[in-house]
């Protein structure tokens, strides 16, 4: 078996939400420990846990905060999701990917075995058996975790005392699993909160915070609050960045007060970087003719919203925007934010969640929004790089699966 045989087997064969939606959602840990019981309980040879959950930049969040311990000589794994380009993206050991080689072994090693004992996993369950077996065999000092989705019923939330547990913000995403309002994605949040261990809050709406302090209480954790966002004149890190990086500072400093941070100089605000973190806030490569080319992956309303404030502030001619989204996704308030002033380009991304173009850009129309359809993203763009001028400005937007499509675009051109 190859390793493109391997991915497309756990593709095709494991239920996934980013491809699937609701039907590939568990709504307990049962599958995850079913999973690492039979891969033999990769997790208990790993001690020192960072835990990250929130709506938006628990990504940038968990990024940060790998390279900067592993800028100090720390060796660190870091466990994401969704993943771009690559499906091991999502588990890398200092920056590094397992190899390819390495993805094949594990699969054929313990797919029969998990047949065996008629364990019907996940895509995401068996994904973090296999990154924990990774970090386990490389004997990394600390591992640091994005939570996939909520945070009390994912699958990232099987250690009992991380060093530190983080909460980005909060904001409306995933309602028909987490629910209806703030207050109770707050509550689903606040399940990574543990007993004893300190807990970081990122700036976010009063009745998140009044959730997880409500939480952090109850469990006796130390709640510390993420610093000032201090935004760099200049900076082509995004809107998102001065929050995200004000949170990953202040995890920083809580690690510094423990025993595994003894010995650790907290960095300095502006050297902190989020290096490796694609498809946020992410300048392409410029055009032959001079044109630039923008990608953010943001794609509930909070992080849109943001988004889209910062790309006004961008100087452009005209704006050009290539746009495409999933089909179980409540579009009206993403529409009803986009400018209307610019030029769309409508694609679907490859995946059976992906809602078709022609339907996107009929939806669109009712909120002034005028394009045309493109049957993939790589044609949308192809054809929208070919029409804008050298003084226009060309965004990507949309869900992960069409920014992954654009930054293969991108690198094949």
């Amino acid at each position: 078996m190859t390793y493109a045989e391997s991915v497309q087997w756990l593709f095709d064969q494991l239920p996934m939400f980013q491809r699937q939606g609701a039907a590939a959602y568990k709504a307990d840990l049962s599958g995850t420990w079913n999973v690492l019981e039979a891969l033999g309980r990769p997790d208990r040879s790993l001690d020192h846990i960072i835990h990250v959950a929130g709506t938006n930049g628990k990504g940038s969040v968990c990024t940060a905060l790998s390279n900067a311990l592993q800028a100090q000589g720390r060796k660190v794994a870091l466990f994401t999701s969704p993943h771009l380009t690559d499906f091991r993206e999502r588990m890398r050991v200092n920056g590094e990917m397992p190899p390819e080689e390495w993805v094949v072994q594990f699969i054929e090693r313990y797919r029969p075995e998990l047949e065996s004992a008629q364990l019907q996993p996940s895509f995401f369950e068996w994904t973090f058996g296999m990154a924990l077996t990774w970090f386990a065999e490389e004997e990394v000092d600390a591992v640091v975790l994005e939570t996939g989705m909520g945070g009390r019923l994912d699958s990232t939330n099987v250690f009992p005392k991380p060093l530190v547990t983080a909460i980005t913000n909060i904001g409306l995403d995933h309602q028909q699993f987490l629910g209806p309002d703030i207050r109770s994605i707050a509550r689903e949040k606040a399940g990574i909160i543990k007993d004893g261990s300190p807990l970081v809050m990122g700036r976010m709406r009063p009745e998140a915070q009044s959730v997880l302090l409500e939480t952090a209480n109850r469990c006796g954790a130390e709640v510390h609050y993420a610093g000032v966002a201090v935004h760099d004149a200049g900076s082509t890190h995004g809107p998102h960045w001065p929050e995200n990086r004000a949170t990953a500072h202040k995890v920083l400093e809580v690690l510094a007060t423990t025993p595994f941070g003894r010995g650790l100089n907290v960095p300095a605000l502006s050297d902190l970087t989020k290096a490796g973190h694609a498809g946020r806030w992410q300048w392409l490569p410029v055009l032959e003719n001079g044109t630039r080319l923008l990608l953010d992956c943001a794609h509930n309303l909070d992080g849109l919203s943001k988004t889209l404030k910062a790309v006004e502030d961008e100087t452009f001619d005209e704006l050009w925007v290539v746009f495409g989204a999933v089909n179980d996704k409540d579009l009206d308030g993403a529409l009803e934010m986009m400018p209307k002033s610019a030029q769309y380009a409508f694609c679907a991304a490859r995946i059976p969640r992906a809602l078709p173009s022609a339907d996107l850009a009929q939806r669109s129309e009712a909120y002034g929004l005028k394009g045309r359809a493109y049957s993939t993203v790589a044609h949308a763009m192809d054809e929208v790089t070919k029409r804008a001028r050298s003084t226009d400005l060309v965004v990507a937007l949309g869900s992960v699966f069409v920014a992954g499509e654009v930054l293969t675009w991108s690198d094949a051109r």
